[in-house]
This record gives C-alpha cells, sequence and structure tokens, in this order.
C-alpha cells in the first residue's frame, strides 16, 4: 500500500491512454461522481465543428458534464502551441478550484499534458508564435536544416534530416529570440538538476494519473471498425469542407502549414487525393480504387498513432514520474480497458475507488496490484532497455542517416543494405553484360554471403 498523506490541496486527475481506448467515458464518470469538470487536452478536438474526424465526444456523452477547451478554436485560428496550451488550460484548471470543484485532464497530446505535470519540459519563457515572420520556416527541412547549421550546429547535429518540424522549433527559436535553442535546453537542464537537489524547491505532487490501456490487437481491431464507423457517420463531408477551406485560401494567396493544426488530423491527408479526383470527374473505377486505398490509409495511419501514444507514455512519461520521485511515480494506475464488456468493473470503479482514496488522503494499492495486465505492462516499464547511444552517420552505400549507434548496426546488418551493397559491387566491378545475368542469379537464390563486401563502400 501507499502510505496515506493529507489531502492534497491543489488535486489533478489525468486521463491518459492511447485513442480507442476509453479515456473520454472515464473522464466523464469521474467527473460526474466526484464532482469535477473535464478539460480536453487532444491537439485536433480543440478545433470547432468537426466532430467526426476528430473524435470529439458528443454532447448526450457528456452526460451535463462541463468539459472545457474542447472545440475552443476555429479553423482560422493560429494553431496552439504546448505554451498556448499550458497558458490556457493552467487557467482553466484555476477556476475549476475556486468552484470547488475537481479538474479533470484528458486526452491524447501527450506533449500538452506534460508541461502541466512537470517542470522544464518546454522552454517556459518563450512565447513562439507561427512561421508568418519568417519565410524560411515555410521552406524545406533540407534548407532550414542548413541554416539551422550555422547559427546552431549542436540542435542540427541532433535532428534527423526528414524531421523538420523539430528542425523548424530549433531554428525559429533562434529567429524570435536571437538565442540558440542548444543554450536553452543547457540552461533547462542545469535548472532541473539544480531543483533535485534542492528538496526546498519540490512542490508535493498532487496529482493522480489513469493510463487506460487495452492491448494491442484487440485494439488494432476496434480502431479499424471505429474508422468504418467515422466513414459511415460521415466522416467525407468534413474532409470536404477542410479541402473546400483549403482551396479557397490557395485561391486567395494564403499559404496553409499543412504540418500544424487541424491538417495534421488523420483522415484529411488519407483523403485529400480521392477529393481532387472527384472534383476532376476522373473515372469512377479510379475514384473507388482512391477511397479505398485513402481508408486503409486512415486504418494504418490511426493505429500507427496509437502506437506512438503508448510509446510516448512509455518513454517519456513514465521516467519523468520516475525522476519526479516515489510519489510520482505511484500516481499512476493501468486500467485495463481490453473487454469492452468489463469496462465498469476493469476501469470505472477501480479508479472512482482509486480517485477518492487520493481525494481523501487515504493510503492507495501498489499500481502494480490493480490487475494482471498492469502488473505485466509497468513491470516492463520498470525495467526499460538502456538507453540508445546518440550519433549520426551516414550510410554512403544507402543514403540513409542514421541517429544511433544501435541503429547503425541494425541497419548495416539488414538484409535491404546488403542487396544494395551487393548491387553496387555488381555494377561496379562486374562488367556492364553480365549485370543482368549475376541479377537473376541473386533473385533466383544464389549465393548471398559476403562479410567482406561492406568494407568496400563504408570507409
Amino acid at each position: 500500500m501507499t502510505s496515506a498523506r493529507k489531502p492534497p490541496a491543489e488535486p489533478l486527475v489525468v486521463v491518459l491512454g492511447s485513442t480507442g481506448t476509453g479515456k473520454s467515458e472515464l473522464a466523464v464518470e469521474l467527473a460526474t461522481r466526484l464532482n469535477g469538470e473535464v478539460i480536453n487536452a487532444d491537439a485536433m478536438q480543440l478545433y470547432n465543428g468537426l466532430p467526426i474526424i476528430t473524435n470529439k465526444i458528443t454532447p448526450a456523452e457528456q452526460c451535463g458534464v462541463p468539459h472545457h477547451l474542447l472545440g475552443h478554436i476555429s479553423l482560422d485560428e493560429t494553431p496552439w502551441d504546448v505554451d498556448d496550451f499550458k497558458r490556457e488550460a493552467n487557467r482553466v484548471i484555476r477556476e475549476i478550484r475556486s468552484r470547488g470543484r475537481l479538474p479533470i485532464l484528458v486526452g491524447g497530446s501527450q506533449y500538452y499534458v506534460d508541461p502541466l505535470l512537470f517542470k522544464e519540459v518546454i522552454l517556459d519563457d518563450l512565447e513562439m508564435d507561427t512561421s508568418a515572420s519568417f519565410p524560411i520556416l515555410r521552406e524545406s527541412g533540407e534548407v532550414m536544416l542548413h541554416e539551422l547549421r550555422k547559427v546552431d550546429p549542436v540542435m542540427a547535429n541532433r535532428w534527423h534530416p526528414n524531421d523538420r518540424r523539430k528542425i523548424q522549433r530549433s531554428l525559429e527559436i533562434y529567429l524570435r529570440t536571437g538565442k540558440r535553442a542548444s543554450d536553452y535546453y543547457a540552461e533547462q537542464q542545469a535548472r532541473k538538476e539544480a531543483a533535485q537537489q534542492d528538496p526546498t524547491d519540490q512542490q508535493p505532487w498532487e496529482n493522480l494519473l489513469f493510463w487506460v490501456y487495452s492491448e494491442r490487437e484487440v485494439l488494432r481491431t476496434r480502431l479499424d471498425n471505429r474508422v468504418d464507423k467515422m466513414v459511415d457517420g460521415g466522416l467525407l463531408p468534413e474532409v470536404r469542407e477542410l479541402f473546400e477551406f483549403k482551396r479557397q485560401r490557395d485561391a486567395a494567396g494564403q499559404i496553409l502549414d499543412m504540418t500544424k493544426g487541424i491538417w495534421q488530423s488523420i483522415g484529411y491527408k488519407q483523403f485529400e487525393s480521392y477529393m481532387t479526383a472527384v472534383d476532376e470527374g476522373r473515372e469512377d473505377a479510379e475514384t473507388d480504387c482512391l477511397k479505398t486505398a485513402a481508408l486503409e490509409e486512415m486504418k494504418t495511419a490511426t493505429r500507427r498513432y496509437a502506437v506512438y501514444q503508448t510509446r510516448w507514455i512509455r518513454l517519456k512519461q513514465i521516467p519523468r514520474l520516475r525522476d519526479v520521485g516515489p510519489d510520482a511515480i505511484n500516481s499512476l494506475y493501468l486500467l485495463d480497458s481490453t473487454d469492452v464488456t468489463r469496462y465498469k468493473d476493469n476501469v470505472v470503479e477501480p479508479a472512482v475507488k482509486l480517485a477518492t482514496q487520493f481525494l481523501q488522503g487515504e493510503a492507495r494499492a501498489p499500481p502494480a496490484d490493480l490487475s494482471p495486465l498492469a502488473h505485466e505492462v509497468l513491470t516492463q516499464v520498470s525495467n526499460p532497455p538502456p538507453k540508445a547511444t546518440p550519433c549520426k552517420r551516414m550510410c554512403e552505400v544507402c543514403h540513409t542517416v542514421l541517429m544511433t549507434e544501435e541503429a547503425w548496426e541494425k541497419h548495416h546488418k539488414s538484409a535491404t543494405h546488403r542487396r544494395v551493397v551487393r548491387k553496387k559491387k555488381r555494377t561496379s566491378l562486374v562488367p556492364v553484360e553480365k549485370t543482368a545475368e549475376a541479377e537473376k542469379e541473386d533473385d533466383s537464390g544464389g549465393d548471398k554471403s559476403d562479410p567482406d563486401i561492406g568494407s568496400m563502400f563504408l570507409e
């Protein structure tokens, strides 16, 4: 059991988890039973309208519980960054507490959640804006990386050349402040280490976290079915609304940043080509193929996003909780929502009991004892694999950049790399008229072992 302590003066309950696990339903149940109000922490659900593509909880499902920052900004408004969200969420939390009610934060945009829980997660003293004032921030990742190397080579070396968003962020920091992002991060790390060494600077941990979790294979099927229901329920008219909005802006000469805001919603990017084909009056067979392909791409993107959300909790939030201390890491409870027929027994009732104990300052069961799945997953994450060794190496054979030593070793041993090496060897050392024959032999299962070839091209 966790030890009893006095009731929290400023409690916050947070509901985490990947898409499709039942976070919104749990937040409503907790708010209904514990005199709470819900704060949305999903970046797409910040936008007004578009209830299908953003997967908003319906008014009926809200059961009269006040929901904040849900449908809060228009498509015309500048996309919020983490600083905007932190400022507004903290304002709402203060208002909820002033009414004597419990704030319950729920959502899958974990990069919005973390700044509310942890110090020094973001550059708090910066108010980042859009790229309108700096045209270079609308350029390709390659162009921005070239500029970033000039002003902040430390950060330029940290990012993968294809990671346009991070490259843009680092360059934007320098352009707006005149100070290198690498210097800001170094100062943040120094402040964090100093705070950890000074117990008087530590604030009491008064947060309770619920990680709503479904086993992967079950969740994959659930997400695929949900995408089908979204299409049946009106997804395409919402995609059309966004498509027309973008076309109007293009006609007016207004360039939209497709890497931010609502344009990152899963569904629009996948169906954009289909919308274009329909407007161009292409053959029904072609548009049907595009529609089918878009549906499958949307399902794949949704499943991939769920994996990304879970990885964020495992690799970022749990280590941060561990850094804060025992009170923080022991405040995270995994709730098993795999079996939807037992959602009330496995998710709602345990969460309500734990939240009640938390609010009353009572002792609680250890997180790993909540269920067999909780024990399995939390035991795994408590013994993480060793951190990857940062590096930045270019495979001259495959023209691929690897960011860690482990990734480099894996790539160097991969079948793809060996295949490219063999091909280069043939085209470099074998007469042209024999190349096709050699390729035929290779494809038919000829001898593929040559351990010394790679060294010819990797020096």
